[in-house]
């Protein structure tokens, strides 16, 4: 990936955290979700925590369902919900840690396509470490598939699905 790519960039970041608080992701799966989409996930979150920096746990739930509804009533294929830091680059309150949501079910949806919403919504997560938040208006479309097209090759596969 480019040096100037958000989850290149989000990887020198330093943030300092309170005792209570690890890195790395936190996932819930709903128990509807198959075991065979629930390992591709897991093997994706494997691969994200290895190849980089999740300073702050990010809690992902991810619901069985084909999509969620946004306060404005859309129907969106990722919530993220988070904290302003109150002191940037520290985060020390356990209660303000981030949240993903996300919907899953392989009936609509490849994993491809359920992969490429979770890397948006991580997308998100590090533009709020890089305390960025606020410049967000939508994913880097291209930044997204070259996440999702290095993990596939990662696991030597042309398609997760």
């Amino acid at each position: 990936m480019r040096a100037d790519h958000l989850w290149e960039r989000a990887k020198n970041v330093v943030i300092r955290t309170g005792p209570e608080i690890t890195g790395g992701f936190d996932i819930g799966f709903d128990d509807k979700i198959p075991a065979q989409v629930r390992e591709e996930i897991t093997s994706f979150v494997r691969w994200v925590e290895g190849n980089f920096s999740i300073p702050v746990t990010l809690w992902v739930d991810l619901e069985y369902k084909h999509y969620l509804i946004s306060r404005d009533k859309r129907h969106v294929g990722y919530l993220f919900y988070w904290a302003d830091h109150k002191d940037y680059p520290e985060f020390l309150d356990k209660e303000d840690i981030p949240e993903i949501r996300l919907p899953v079910r392989t009936e609509r949806w490849t994993i491809e396509e359920i992969l490429t919403s979770f890397i948006e919504a991580i997308s998100m997560y590090f533009y709020w470490i890089l305390n960025e938040i606020d410049q967000f208006d939508s994913p880097d479309e291209d930044e997204v598939e070259e996440v999702l097209r290095a993990y596939l090759d990662s696991n030597g596969s042309e398609s997760a699905s």
